[in-house]
């Protein structure tokens, strides 16, 4: 009897050992890097965009070390701020110290985020930002000149910063088409173009075969859908997301939308809320010639 006990004792301290290893796999909470290459005939030499979205002003250890760190391994050639950079609720410490970092290193461009808005704060949060050297885009274009090349860099606000929380209304979307609209005005489609806006849900308006009929962009960076917090790799890519409800389509990832390319960024939010198979993410998206 003895030797049976202390065998499914064995049993369940192997059992337990197991799970808490599994647990822990699941719910990492260490940084990853996630490239996305693209191809295209606007460009001659390789151009490399970090994406950073909803960092909600979360630490990465000391002065930012492991993001800043991670950042600079990539080499990026711009860093684009793809809203909910600070937040609402928590201080602008971390959002502050990672800006002092890069601002003056990198070309930086920055779009609102929902959480911006939500703070109350969104005119102070803007002129902070730009304090550190980074383009704040309120729909409009700015070109990037890198690697003797043009890149035309466009950027929204987020909606919420004309509505309600939680939805659209009619003012909101004015606005926000307003911006977009005036994005598209500015696009001269000898360059490689890009727009920065926080959400991936609104889709039908970023393509080529846009609601407006505008010429879309070549690359879309959004963020916003956290992952949809809970994956399944290879068979679940997001459980819930904000705006998109249970099992959002544009939870995370590249989206090949015609001619358009559509990157949703994870994010860099360490919260309350378990990220499970969901690691923060740093995007790094690189575009390079088509040699065909």
């Amino acid at each position: 009897m003895k030797i049976k006990w202390k065998k499914r004792r064995l049993v369940i301290l192997c059992a337990a050992v197991l799970v808490l290893v599994f647990l822990k796999s699941a719910c990492s909470q260490k940084l990853a890097v996630r490239y996305y290459p693209i191809v295209s005939d606007k460009v001659e030499k390789p151009v490399i965009l970090a994406v950073l979205t909803d960092l909600h002003s979360t630490f990465y250890g000391e002065d930012q070390g492991e993001l800043v760190r991670t950042l600079q391994s990539c080499g990026p050639d711009a860093v684009l701020l793809v809203g909910d950079i600070a937040d609402d609720e928590v201080p602008h410490d971390g959002t502050k110290v990672l800006l002092s970092a890069v601002g003056d290193i990198y070309p930086c461009f920055y779009v609102s985020g929902n959480h911006e808005y939500w703070s109350g704060e969104e005119p102070k949060i803007k002129q902070m930002i730009a304090s550190y050297g980074v383009r704040v885009l309120e729909g409009e274009c700015a070109l990037l000149e890198v690697k003797e090349q043009t890149i035309q860099i466009c950027g929204v606000d987020d909606p919420d910063g004309y509505g309600q929380k939680h939805r659209y209304d009619p003012e909101a979307m004015a606005e926000w088409e307003n911006q977009l609209a005036r994005c598209r005005q500015a696009l001269d489609r000898k360059y490689f173009s890009v727009l920065m806006s926080h959400r991936p849900e609104l889709v039908s308006y970023y393509t080529h075969e846009s609601k407006d009929s505008k010429p879309g962009f070549d690359l879309v960076t959004a963020g916003h859908a956290h992952g949809g917090q809970v994956r399944i790799p290879g068979v679940l890519n997001g459980l819930l997301a904000p705006n998109q409800g249970w099992f959002p389509p544009y939870a995370g990832g590249r989206y090949d939308l015609g001619d358009t390319v559509m990157i949703v960024s994870r994010g860099l939010c360490k919260n309350l809320l378990p990220r499970v198979f969901n690691r923060p993410e740093l995007v790094v998206v690189e575009i390079v010639p088509d040699e065909t």
